[in-house]
């Protein structure tokens, strides 16, 4: 019984033997499981809340904690049952009921209730300072209470999560039947290959055939929130179609447990076989190959210092609100650098306002300041070499929850603006450079290409004088590597 942890000591000691007696069957088939439960102080005391996590969920959230997909299912008392699983793109295809790493009935779904969940769960998981990211469903309040918990965590929206949103509210629209098979098979072909350019055909596909009155309710913006489907996108096509088929079944067969059983004893007891039951002969899951940028998913938004603010349950919105701005104002050449900066300025953000017009935004960098006269500049070189709102007039956005406006971008970036794509500040060349267009690259270049940006920059980003002397660096550099029998192009 060292296992189980009964914090109140005033119900009858009668009671919590009566009560325990499944927790005790438990603990028998699988002595290595942990199980941690409150009682109700009352004359015949019932559960107040509970956490469990079987000899093989502890294996898979030591082996694979870097993502965590929190799935909630409600009863008719609004209790709720969380389950969580493993995810990221480590994780090998396999049935999704061996990825559960942890169980858990809060008190409830306050601050306070979510809270003493998560430092039970960190008592049962000394591997918890990896965990890097939180997936969540939308409707998701207790982002605050992750971040006390789990400081160097970053929440973000599931695809799973936000798919079923959208195909649950476009089925709700009372669409003529044409049009919403329209939009279903176009989600799940989205779903399966989440590529930008999918994300925003299915965005644009919206517009065209939803009223606007009713695009609220729908939030087609988490289309362009491109953090939501890099962290699923490296699923392929059938293990997409696998990954959703699953998931629905599992999530609807929670939901059904959860509101049929009759007290959180029996919740537990059923929920403990199912998972048994499916999970036996199952092992840990396998360990996927992953490519450096896939591993990069997984470090990209963590380096928080003390002077980041952290994220509260609106950025989800703003951001995906300054997306749709960007993709309804810029060309697509235009959005795409714009949603890279937006990316950077949500990572991690400093704003200092000097006045009603100016603000210091200070990132993983040097401070630049913003102007928000007309046009909105920055003192750093992205702003004024492309005239494009860079990542610190995003974070300005973002903070403000504002969107962005025509003004702020020069005329040949801007949708509505016709034969001025000649007038662009950069080449076409250059344009592609700075894009980077990196799918299906090998990971040697890759790198090589990184290395290449980086110095380009650095050259792009300092007076004339200094960039002959970096130039006639490099030159005796690639001269005297690759010989004098060959010039290399610099």
């Amino acid at each position: 019984m060292e296992n189980i942890e009964a914090w109140t000591s005033v119900a009858p000691s009668e009671a919590i033997k009566k009560n325990s007696e499944i927790f005790k069957k438990l603990l028998e088939k699988d002595p290595d499981a942990h199980i941690a439960f409150e009682l109700n102080k009352e004359s015949n005391p019932n559960l107040k809340n509970v956490s469990l996590q079987t000899s093989l969920m502890s294996k898979v959230f030591a082996n694979f904690p870097e993502v965590l997909l929190i799935v909630r299912s409600h009863n008719k008392k609004e209790s709720a049952l969380y389950t969580f699983m493993a995810d990221g793109p480590r994780l090998g295809s396999s049935f999704e009921m061996s990825k559960i790493v942890y169980v858990a009935v809060p008190k409830d779904e306050t601050h306070k209730g979510l809270a003493q969940m998560f430092r039970v769960m960190k008592s049962f998981n000394p591997c918890w300072p990896e965990i890097r990211i939180f997936l969540v469903d939308p409707y998701f309040k207790g982002a605050e209470a992750i971040y006390e918990a789990f400081p160097s965590a970053e929440v973000v929206l599931s695809a799973f999560h936000v798919c079923r949103h959208l195909q649950e509210n476009i089925c709700h629209l009372s669409l003529p039947t044409e049009t919403e098979h329209i939009l279903v098979n176009t989600l799940k072909t989205t779903m399966c290959s989440s590529t930008e350019e999918n994300l925003r055909k299915m965005h644009s596909i919206l517009h065209q055939y939803v009223k606007p009155s009713l695009l609220t309710q729908l939030k087609p913006a988490w289309l362009l929130v491109d953090r939501i489907w890099a962290l699923h996108r490296w699923r392929t096509s059938s293990d997409c179609f696998v990954y959703f088929q699953t998931m629905e079944v599992m999530n609807r067969d929670f939901n059904d447990l959860y509101k049929k059983s009759f007290s959180m004893y029996s919740t537990i007891s059923v929920l403990t076989n199912l998972i048994q039951q499916h999970s036996l002969g199952q092992g840990l899951p396998e360990v996927r190959a992953c490519s450096l940028e896939e591993l990069a998913l997984l470090d990209s938004k963590n380096k928080r210092t003390e002077t980041v603010v952290p994220e509260s349950e609106m950025d989800f919105e703003t951001a995906a609100m300054i997306c749709e701005s960007l993709n309804d104002v810029c060309i697509p050449a235009a959005f795409e650098l714009c949603q890279k900066e937006l990316a950077i300025a949500q990572e991690s953000v400093r704003l200092i306002r000097d006045s009603e017009n100016t603000a210091n935004i200070q990132l993983f960098e040097k401070p630049s300041e913003v102007n928000w006269g007309k046009p909105k500049t920055c003192t750093c070189s992205f702003n004024k070499c492309l005239k494009l709102p860079c990542r610190h007039i995003l974070a300005v956005l973002r903070a403000d929850e504002e969107v962005l406006q025509p003004d702020m971008l020069s005329k040949p970036w801007q949708k509505d603006t016709e034969g001025f794509e000649s007038m662009l500040p950069v080449s076409s060349d250059t344009l592609d450079i700075l894009k980077g267009d990196r799918k299906n690259v090998p990971e040697k270049q890759l790198f090589v290409d990184s290395m290449t940006s980086q110095i380009s920059q650095l050259l792009a980003e300092c007076s004339d004088d200094v960039f002959q002397k970096r130039y006639n660096s490099l030159r005796e550099l690639a001269d005297a590597w690759i010989g004098p029998y060959e010039q290399v192009k610099l």
